[in-house]
């Protein structure tokens, strides 16, 4: 009788776990948006950023490719995260670059209560992009890529957000004298810059000090 019970309840469980594996298959395959959000809520966001990734193959919405390009660059996923980010940012003159341009115009201020300053969302995410390149950054060539890309996307009067400043805090944060020397002296050379911008003069005092540091 014992062995009956415990064979009935072996089977049973197996049933379940089965039903349970199956479920989990088809809601991760029929609605990664319902399971990005479930694992994010658990705190397993790499997963979470790769159902965001799959929902935008479902639906393009760029919201989430978005979402999943800023996770991986949270989380140091430094390869997936420039591989998602081309993919939003998409090539000059490109349909997809046109898309990219109208989507962070479209996020900058629509979420803003009244009285909170107006921010640059395509500056922040491109501030994202041009830490994650500074991570991958191996060779010269690649290291002043890097630097150009942030410079073209900065606007002539900086801000808090913009990516020559994301790309300096990060070679700061990571006392790599030789990339805030390569980028002081690129930032030096760049015309376009109001350089009685405050933020632009932080920018350079503290890329010399980073330089210079002994």
């Amino acid at each position: 009788m014992k062995k009956l019970i415990l064979k009935t309840a072996l089977i049973t469980f197996g049933v379940t776990l089965i039903l349970a594996v199956s479920l989990f298959g088809i809601v991760s395959f029929c609605a990664p948006a319902s399971m990005m959000r479930f694992c994010e809520s658990i705190g397993l966001e790499n997963i979470s950023g790769d159902y965001a990734y799959q929902e935008y193959q479902n639906t393009k919405k760029l919201d989430y490719l978005a979402h999943s390009f800023e996770i991986a660059a949270q989380n140091g996923s430094y390869a997936v995260a420039d591989e998602r980010f081309e993919e939003l940012y998409g090539e000059t003159g490109s349909e997809q670059r046109m898309a990219f341009v109208e989507y962070c115009g479209s996020q900058s201020n629509s979420a803003l209560p009244d009285g909170v300053p107006d921010y640059d969302y395509r500056a922040y995410l491109c501030g994202r992009a041009a830490t994650v390149k500074y991570h991958l950054a191996l060779t010269d060539d690649e290291k002043s890529a890097v630097c150009s890309f942030a410079i073209e996307e900065t606007r002539p009067a900086l801000s808090a957000e913009s990516p020559v400043i994301s790309l300096a805090l990060a070679c700061i944060d990571g006392k790599d004298k030789e990339f805030c020397t390569l980028l002081l002296q690129r930032v030096e050379e760049e015309q376009k810059f109001v350089k009685s911008n405050d933020h632009y003069q932080n920018l350079i005092k503290f890329l010399e000090e980073a330089a210079n540091e002994q």
